[in-house]
């Protein structure tokens, strides 16, 4: 039976990086030097979220507060 030698690009980097955070350390180097890529997407998120994350913000906290007299009304009788 033949022994297969894997000389491809995987097998190497495979070998490079063994441990999960030397794995994870690549993937996101790899990210930053594709931020050109992804960008533009990543702007666009960011301006539709920081229109809604004040509205979103009220909304959560109008209902936290809402809650908290409703049980505090509950308490009462």
């Amino acid at each position: 039976m033949p022994i297969h030698h894997d000389h491809s690009l995987g097998g190497f980097l495979g070998e490079l990086f063994s441990t999960t955070a030397e794995k994870a350390t690549a993937a996101v180097s790899v990210g930053m030097i594709a931020v050109p890529l992804w960008l533009q997407y990543v702007e666009s998120v960011s301006q539709v979220a920081a229109l809604l994350a004040p509205i979103l913000g009220c909304i959560y906290l109008s209902l936290q507060i809402g809650f908290k007299l409703w049980d505090r009304s509950r308490d009462d009788e």
